[in-house]
């Protein structure tokens, strides 16, 4: 082999090499992480507190049913339930009507403006916090699916922890090619950025929640400002999570598959637009931190098809010898190495369908999309998000591009 040939090689042999210390890292990392599962303990002291579910639905006629059920199913006894209709146009309205009619627990809070400086969502759970009750808010995305316990044991988990906020990382339920594909990665991705055991420190200033199940008590929520302090975001939880811990109360996130499910997105249009969004607003609306989810990956996993083009290059060109076949060896256990890790990401959220991690090199490219995206709404402030445009003159979007 050539100097120059050597010199690539053991390149490239160093970015293969971080693969199997990624699998000893996550062994490490998840060993840190707090699981909820249906051996977890239920809440079970007496007198428990009011608890008031929120569920801001817009246009969700389809999921709504069976997030409310589900959520009207509960074993914890004490808990009323609160629907949001926010400017639907299908017959969202008509469904929570229904099910508010078969159980007294449920009421319909009904929206028909946003008005001026707010984003949907936080407007929603802002309004419907106001007619709460109860002494702990249940915010849950329509989009959910709980166990009869799923309550009962992530106030436990609170009551056990000390937290004020207590947020559940559900399963990822992936029904369509996309999804399962996509989905996983995209969790991956955002998670990377807020690692639980760092998140779950009370000492440390990290801090994340996820939007899809937050359980936070009302006098933290009132004391940190609630959604009126995260008005004009899009990632809402985040940024929740992030006031209440900077206010000195604790806060956990638990992974929960066994306990709750989620299908957030399905088609690939809405999963991209859907997680370009996410990205943007979860990263300070800056392009250098997306910069760096992009290069990362394309130096340590998109490398392997580089590699094996200069491998077939150089069989091609002067023939078979020891360059081309190392360069061609190490791409195939470079493509073995990281499936086998995403493989063991993928099945922490969506253990049903980890198996779709062999796709993840098209993934990878769907993710630099994404990310790509997310870097285009950085530069120019502009969203649409469920039928409403922010980002213009009148826009409650912050410009905070960097």
């Amino acid at each position: 082999m050539t100097q120059t040939e050597r010199t690539v090689l053991t390149i490239y042999a160093v970015i293969v090499i971080v693969w199997p210390i990624r699998h000893v890292a996550i062994t490490i990392i998840f060993g840190m992480f707090d699981f909820l599962t249906l051996r977890s303990p239920r809440y079970t002291a007496a007198d428990p507190p009011l608890v008031t579910a929120i569920i801001p639905a817009k246009d969700e006629e389809a999921s709504l049913p069976e997030c409310l059920r589900s959520v009207c199913a509960q074993s914890y006894p004490n808990l009323e339930i609160l629907v949001v209709n926010d400017r639907s146009t299908d017959r969202t309205a008509a469904v929570a009507e229904s099910i508010a009619a078969e159980d007294p627990r449920v009421r319909v809070v009904t929206i028909e403006s946003l008005p001026p400086g707010w984003t949907g969502k936080t407007h929603a759970l802002h309004v419907a916090s106001e007619q709460a009750r109860g002494d702990w808010f249940w915010f849950l995305d329509a989009d959910t699916r709980h166990h009869p316990d799923s309550l009962s044991i992530v106030m436990e988990y609170a009551r056990e922890t000390g937290a004020a906020l207590a947020s559940l990382v559900p399963e990822m339920r992936c029904d369509t090619f996309w999804e399962r594909v996509v989905q996983p990665l995209s969790g991956i991705v955002l998670m990377r950025s807020f690692p639980l055991h760092a998140v779950n420190n009370d000492r440390k200033p990290l801090a994340f929640a996820n939007g899809q199940y937050i359980l936070i008590r009302r006098d933290s929520y009132a004391k940190c400002g609630g959604h009126v302090t995260v008005r004009d975001r899009f990632v809402e939880d985040i940024y929740l999570a992030r006031a209440v811990k900077a206010q000195g109360d604790p806060i956990r996130v638990a992974m929960g598959t066994e306990i709750s499910s989620t299908r957030m997105y399905t088609s690939l249009p809405q999963i991209v637009r859907g997680w370009s969004r996410i990205m943007w607003d979860s990263m300070g609306r800056s392009a250098w931190p997306l910069v760096g989810k992009i290069l990362e990956p394309l130096i340590f996993s998109q490398t392997f098809l580089i590699a094996a083009a200069i491998g077939l290059i150089a069989w091609l060109r002067h023939g078979w010898g020891p360059f081309p076949a190392w360069m061609l060896g190490l791409s195939v256990v470079h493509l073995i190495l990281q499936i086998s890790v995403l493989y063991r990401m993928y099945r922490v959220s969506s253990p049903k369908t980890a198996i779709d991690a062999i796709w993840y090199p098209l993934a990878g490219f769907v993710s630099d999309w994404i990310l790509l995206k997310s870097i285009w709404m950085c530069m120019t402030g502009n969203v649409t998000w469920r039928g409403t445009s922010y980002g213009n003159k009148k826009s409650p979007v912050r410009q905070t591009c960097k």
